[in-house]
């Protein structure tokens, strides 16, 4: 079992969006899976080779284990049952209690697929008669990453101060030599390969830990209300 599973769609999303959480779980001594949709095999940048090791040496930094679905990278969204059964496949196996993964209207189309995969997954998988030759499970909770590419961000339902891992993430992200920002790495320039981009990355966070009075932070949405058993232990904002 594992005590979450963050899904992207491809190898560095669930690092961009929240890698400060996923290291700040890890720390907290939680278990985490980080399970990558698609290989990024339609990226302007690298090979499938190359972001595969790139998404394992993140991996080592962040201490998660890490899986790859195997989908089909701009086609998610084509076969959205063959998706939610991978994906069903995934929880059933690694049995999280929390999901998380993207939020509907992303400026991707595999990132909005993925997110209505996982959405379905979830239910699926709790339902007997859903075969896949695995134990039924049902996930507690499942969140999205707020991201804010392009429009302005949704209002958070949470958010997660990462200021002591904040460069754990960053140091995870500068393992996708191919994808991000690197002088040394020969290919198109793409937005996610520019400076802007790290700024960007940076400014999102700095954002995000204003609302909260602290450095750096992730946000997330809840798909459902959360509860809350003593909201005088909350911590000052």
């Amino acid at each position: 079992m594992t005590d979450a599973l963050f899904v992207g769609a491809h190898p560095d999303d669930a690092e961009i969006l929240a890698g400060g959480t996923i290291a700040k779980l890890v720390r907290l001594g939680y278990s985490v899976t980080v399970a990558d949709a698609t290989r990024g095999e339609m990226g302007t940048r690298g090979t499938v080779e190359e972001r595969a090791q790139e998404a394992a040496d993140s991996a080592k930094i962040l201490g998660v284990t890490r899986v790859n679905l195997a989908l089909p990278d701009g086609g998610i969204g084509n076969d959205l049952p063959a998706a939610t059964r991978r994906v069903v496949e995934a929880i059933r196996e690694h049995r999280p209690r929390t999901v998380f993964t993207h939020e509907f209207g992303d400026h991707h189309p595999d990132h909005n697929a993925i997110a209505q995969a996982v959405k379905y997954a979830c239910f699926q998988s709790n339902v007997l008669k859903y075969n896949t030759g695995q134990e039924r499970f049902l996930p507690s909770r499942l969140f999205h990453y707020v991201g804010s590419r392009n429009r302005t961000p949704r209002t958070p339902s949470f958010i997660v101060d990462v200021t002591e891992t904040f460069e754990v993430k960053m140091e995870a992200l500068r393992c996708f030599r191919s994808q991000l920002a690197n002088k040394d790495y020969e290919g198109p320039e793409t937005y996610i390969s520019s400076d802007l981009a790290w700024h960007h990355m940076e400014a999102r966070a700095g954002f995000f830990g204003n609302l909260i009075g602290t450095r750096y932070a992730e946000a997330f949405t809840a798909d459902a209300p959360l509860r809350i058993d003593d909201p005088v232990s909350l911590p000052d904002v």
